[in-house]
């Protein structure tokens, strides 16, 4: 045999080109089919792994250094409830506008009841009565009394008002049963609100008692930020709209909703439609939204083969500021900014979706609205009925139930882990938090649950379906 048939060994260069070769070969014959390589294939990238995944607290830092301020509008008193002010609320006069009474009763001048007992009554003459609305003028000399009800301005001449309990009706004449002080029951012009007084702060979320004390000042109108404008994109092949027909491997979009109601009182929503799951398609959902403070898309921002929405926003000339958070469920969340706006990507599993809308989206609407202040959540002190698991470095959002015990609340787990078990969150009461820094909790362990429902049903107890 000759030399030249003799089998050679392969270098270690030439197994590596064959190697590269099939890989390359093997990629196109896959990809092809799925009709990967059209125009659309330039956004296809083979790095989709989570490089670092962020802290919430560090996610919001870094969106924050991108919110600008938005801004105002001039609404009606009347409109304005779950706004945010834009400025401050001078008062323009005091409040109450003029003495007022205090307590149904006698207006009197103090002086004249120096000295009054139940034991020893002084005799006044009352010379009328007077009501709130009422135009009645009365003067108020010495020995001499005005009967007056609960917010009728104090007659001239009185100083302080004598209760009724405190008082015998004789005809023409009333007996005062106690001596008052100079002012007593009395509220003074401006003693409330004075004239010029800043009453509310730039910031502030007007609430039932915020526009109260406004239309307490006869303010008909105030400025308040505009609300942030947030289109809304979902994307997934297998989604339909609410009340389609459910054709095998379809569901509703769901998610859609669930954040609406998270964020619908602080802000604007648009809905833009379904993305199909090609590239081209979320990029042209995403081109609508010219008109938006925050972009948010459902689903697409984790790193699966349909998963487009890096690609498509890096295309795009966006900036990756976030891709995975450190939390359980909502890894897949991404934070970015394009074209001057913000990005949120949603994770398309429902609890996820829940989650990240609550703990990233909502707290940038509020920072991009300006609130003043700290939110505070309701958080109820529980005793944990098992042992609840996590994982280092790793912020876990436990679904509990809250029931009771005597005096005690104990906390259920109903889920540790299922981002996409829906049931998980109307059969529990709230989140316990375990922080990044703890490794899980034993039962027995105090712990305090944040509770997302106004009312709680604590006499049905947990039933595990």
């Amino acid at each position: 045999m000759r030399r030249k048939d003799l089998p050679t060994t392969p270098s270690p260069m030439s197994i590596m080109r064959m190697l590269g070769e099939l890989s390359c070969r093997a990629f196109k014959k896959i990809y092809c089919r799925r009709n990967y390589f059209n125009r659309d294939a330039q956004l296809i990238q083979m790095s989709k792994l989570f490089d670092k995944l962020s802290r919430v607290d560090e996610a919001l830092s870094k969106i924050s250094q991108h919110i600008s301020n938005l801004p105002s509008e001039i609404v009606s008193t009347e409109r304005a409830l779950g706004r945010v002010l834009a400025e401050d609320i001078i008062s323009p006069s005091d409040f109450p506008p003029y003495d007022r009474v205090a307590f149904d009763g006698y207006a009197v001048r103090s002086e004249s009841t120096f000295g009054a007992s139940s034991d020893n009554p002084i005799v006044l003459r009352v010379i009328g009565s007077s009501s709130p609305g009422e135009e009645r003028e009365f003067e108020i000399r010495g020995m001499e009394a005005v009967e007056v009800a609960t917010g009728a301005p104090l007659p001239k001449g009185a100083d302080s008002v004598v209760p009724l309990e405190y008082s015998r009706r004789l005809g023409e004449h009333v007996e005062i049963l106690k001596q008052v002080a100079p002012g007593a029951n009395v509220d003074r012009a401006g003693s409330d609100i004075r004239k010029g007084e800043t009453i509310l702060r730039k910031g502030t979320f007007l609430g039932p008692f915020e526009i109260l004390a406004i239309a307490s000042l006869n303010i008909t109108q105030v400025r308040v930020v505009r609300k942030p404008r947030v289109c809304i994109i979902a994307s997934g092949d297998e989604l339909v709209e609410l009340g389609s027909e459910l054709k095998r491997g379809k569901i509703v979009n769901s998610n859609l909703f669930g954040i609406r109601a998270i964020i619908g009182e602080l802000a604007e929503t648009r809905y833009l439609g379904i993305a199909k799951d090609e590239p081209s398609s979320i990029k042209g959902l995403i081109e609508a939204c010219d008109d938006c403070d925050i972009i948010v898309t459902i689903a697409g921002s984790s790193v699966g083969s349909k998963d487009y929405l890096y690609d498509v926003v890096k295309s795009m000339g966006g900036e990756i500021l976030v891709r995975g958070l450190s939390i359980m469920p909502g890894k897949p969340t991404m934070l970015a900014v394009l074209g001057g706006r913000l990005l949120v990507g949603i994770p398309g599993y429902p609890v996820s979706a829940m989650v990240a809308a609550s703990e990233i989206l909502l707290p940038i609407i509020e920072r991009l609205l300006g609130i003043r202040g700290v939110e505070v959540k309701t958080r109820v002190r529980a005793k944990l009925s098992q042992r609840v698991p996590s994982s280092p470095g790793v912020r876990h959002y436990v679904r509990v139930k809250l029931t009771k015990e005597g005096d005690s609340y104990i906390a259920t787990p109903v889920r540790i882990g299922g981002a996409g078990i829906i049931s998980s969150l109307v059969r529990s009461d709230g989140f316990l938090i375990v922080p990044e820094e703890v490794e899980g909790y034993e039962r027995g362990d105090e712990v305090d649950v944040i509770v997302y429902r106004r009312w709680l049903d604590l006499e049905e107890g947990f039933q595990k379906s």
